[in-house]
């Protein structure tokens, strides 16, 4: 028995060494993706099945010797002690082999389809990526910064849909701004984790353009499940002239920042609305109360809330909401769900545009 237990304290003692030089030696990420874009998912589904076969007869033997055992030595009068058994060496050593050569298959299996299909055609190391786009993950929405090369800044940034070409290689740096999400896109790629203060990566080579389709895939909140991905993939031609005409916009973009003061331009409510939409306000602000107060109803809201606030007028009521969310916080909502940020995102006809569209609802 001692024999014993200094063996398993010796193989405690060698864990604990292997966890500490895991968790203390530097990590890198490795950026990853598909070889060919749209080939993610069918080795998901590949390794899927294979696991699916293998699970299937263990649950089946385990269930049914657990049925056996229950039928076999259950105690059958009150009196009576069922058969006691202590153990079968034999047995134990055989399952425990059994179990590590299920996994080894699985582990071999696995780093397989990641050194092979997850991989970029052109290694991180050796090729510079034809565009990089970091990633910003936030409840619950994505922002997109584009950038030519590797570094290269082109002054764009959208909100909630990526625009990439087709046939390029594009490296995503995905980062989270608040809690922990996962940018995934099932037909082009696996998961990749949006970690604060970390910077994960991601090749995509996108073979076919189109319209693409995905969402976080960690729980971050009441509004998950409505935190989308849309990646537009265009023909290389046309996505040159599409960032060509974002980057003579943001050009003569000057964005509002924090200015509550400074008179507004006449807006226009179908801008406003579009403007609603691009920047994801719906997804917090729906047909009904989610993360933020509804859409329907949003403009007598403004007159109510504007005089608890102080005596604010609707429009400037609504101008402070989204440029200082915090400023005055709805009862029932935290002010801290809406991003703080949109004064860099809208310029002054932006801004008006979208408050007349939020006064006609």
């Amino acid at each position: 028995m001692r024999k014993f237990a200094a063996i398993r304290w010796a193989l405690v003692a060698v864990g604990a060494i292997l966890l500490a030089v895991a968790t203390t030696a530097p990590q890198t990420a490795s950026a990853h993706g598909p070889s060919t874009g749209g080939a993610g998912i069918e080795s998901v589904w590949q390794l899927f099945n294979i696991t699916l076969l293998m699970a299937i007869p263990v649950f089946l033997l385990v269930e049914g010797l657990i049925i056996f055992a229950v039928l076999r030595y259950r105690r059958r009068r009150a009196d009576e002690m069922p058969k006691q058994v202590h153990g079968n060496t034999a047995l134990e050593i055989t399952w425990t082999v059994l179990a590590f050569a299920i996994i080894t298959v699985l582990f071999v299996l696995t780093l397989r389809a990641l050194d092979t299909d997850y991989r970029a055609e052109a290694g991180q190391d050796t090729t510079s990526p034809d565009y990089s786009i970091n990633v910003t993950g936030y409840t619950f929405n994505w922002d997109y910064e584009y950038f030519i090369g590797e570094d290269e800044e082109t002054g764009v940034r959208t909100t909630k849909r990526v625009t990439v070409p087709a046939d390029r290689n594009i490296l995503l740096r995905i980062s989270s701004r608040d809690v922990q999400h996962s940018f995934w896109l099932p037909k082009l790629a696996g998961k990749v984790d949006a970690v604060p203060g970390y910077t994960n990566t991601q090749w995509l080579r996108v073979k076919e353009p189109g319209l693409y389709t995905g969402n976080c895939a960690e729980y971050c909140g009441l509004l998950h499940y409505d935190m989308l991905i849309e990646l537009e993939a265009l023909p290389p031609d046309e996505f040159d002239r599409w960032l060509a005409d974002k980057m003579a916009g943001s050009a003569d973009f000057i964005p509002i920042g924090a200015d509550l003061d400074s008179e507004l331009p006449a807006g226009d409510a179908a801008s406003g609305e579009d403007h609603f939409h691009e920047l994801g306000c719906s997804n917090c602000h729906g047909p009904q109360d989610g993360a933020g107060p509804a859409l329907a109803g949003m403009g007598q809201q403004a007159v109510d809330f504007g005089e608890a606030a102080g005596g604010l007028s609707a429009e400037q009521y609504l101008r402070e909401s989204i440029l200082a969310p915090c400023a005055f916080e709805v009862p029932g909502f935290h002010c801290q769900v809406m991003p703080p940020d949109f004064g860099q995102k809208l310029d002054a006809q932006a801004l008006a545009d979208l408050i007349v569209y939020l006064q006609s609802q």
